[in-house]
């Protein structure tokens, strides 16, 4: 069974090592999706379960050519539906098309809908009462992948944070952020200016190995198929590290924000790992001589906060001069924010966040220096 994990513009490479490090090897990253190849149901449990920046799980159910549509219905009737679909199980089809002659997603649609009814029936009326099948149609290329949502609602729905805030960062992509960078839990984190909360949350998560989907559940539990196959993946995700000492801060102008990244770390279960200051990003003074702040700083994209952004950049530059031992990085969509921080970025990747284009920069401080190995003498 190969599966696919679609990934963010510019994460791809993220999730491919958040797989390699769950254990698989021989990743393909296609089209926004790493393959996974060779697994069962128990593997898509792990993967929902684990992958920290991946937005969903896919089980690629067939791949053929689809020249027209009478084509598009054989290859969809053929997959082997009475196997994957409880007897009053509930199909929903969705499509996409790049590149091909089959464009009209409603067609798209209403044929795939039928091939799967049609090799569902057998001459019944169908139930369509219980448990939902998503079905994607990804026709790229004129190349039609059909493809089993076996998540639901998206893996960036960790299930913490539900008090609402405005510009979010989702938590699939505040994972990404933190796997580009060079923190590790020994290191002090801090994100200046952190909204809900979302990227110290994460961070936290991962210093004490919380599973990601430990708080959520997933499609693929209410599936015949794929019965016993969450709670073998939950008794894994209660391998937690509690003990483990962090030094992990947000802080941020607003206090209405930090009760809300302080009620978001309660239900991630982070409350005791994290501390959140009400404190301007410019006032931030450490006494940890290396450190890694991550941040996702205010846009300016409404009227009139554009020279604040700009100051913004312009007062972290000199932060960053300050705390010269420190690395920075920042997801932004202003285009001369290196101008503005006073240096040139080590690294830059282009990433997407609720749409807008930006570019994650990272300003590298040097490196600790190792410790001296001990004496042999020494007791």
């Amino acid at each position: 069974m190969k599966l696919l994990v679609p990934a963010a513009t510019g994460v791809e490479a993220v999730v491919k090592r958040q797989l390699e490090a769950l254990g698989y090897r021989d990743l393909r990253a296609i089209n926004g999706r790493v393959a996974v190849c060779d697994c069962d149901w128990r593997d898509v449990a792990r993967i929902n379960m684990f992958i920290r920046s991946g937005e969903r799980v896919l089980v690629q159910l067939a791949r053929f050519d689809v020249p027209d549509f009478d084509a598009l219905y054989d290859g969809v009737r053929n997959v082997a539906w009475r196997d994957l679909v409880d007897k009053n199980g509930r199909v929903t089809v969705v499509t996409k098309s790049v590149n091909s002659k089959l464009f009209a997603h409603h067609a798209i649609q209403s044929v795939g809908k039928k091939a799967v009814v049609d090799a569902l029936r057998n001459g019944a009326v169908l139930d369509e009462t219980g448990a939902e099948y998503r079905v994607e149609l990804d026709i790229t290329d004129d190349v039609c992948s059909v493809n089993l949502d076996t998540t639901g609602v998206g893996l960036h729905k960790r299930g913490y944070r539900t008090l609402p805030y405005d510009a979010p960062l989702k938590e699939t992509t505040a994972a990404a952020l933190i796997d580009l960078t060079v923190w590790n839990p020994d290191k002090m984190f801090t994100d200046l200016f952190c909204g809900s909360g979302t990227l110290p949350i994460e961070a936290a998560m991962k210093a004490l190995n919380i599973a990601p989907g430990f708080k959520r559940h997933f499609a693929y539990e209410q599936w015949s198929v794929a019965a016993g196959a969450y709670e073998r993946a939950f008794a894994e995700a209660a391998d937690v590290r509690r003990d483990r000492p962090l030094n992990i801060v947000g802080g941020d102008i607003s206090e209405k924000a930090l009760e809300t990244a302080r009620f978001h770390a309660a239900q991630a279960g982070v409350e005791n790992n994290v501390k959140f200051n009400l404190r301007p990003a410019e006032q931030f003074v450490s006494n940890s001589s290396y450190g890694v702040n991550v941040s996702n700083p205010p846009y300016g994209q409404r009227l009139g906060d554009e020279e604040n952004a700009k100051q913004l950049a312009k007062n972290m530059g000199k932060l960053y001069r300050a705390l010269d031992k420190w690395n920075f990085y920042f997801l932004t969509p202003l285009e001369d924010f290196e101008r503005l921080f006073g240096r040139r970025a080590d690294k830059k990747r282009q990433l997407f966040n609720a749409g807008i284009k930006c570019c994650f920069y990272s300003f590298n401080g040097p490196k600790p220096p190792k410790p001296s190995p001990q004496d042999p003498c020494d007791p």
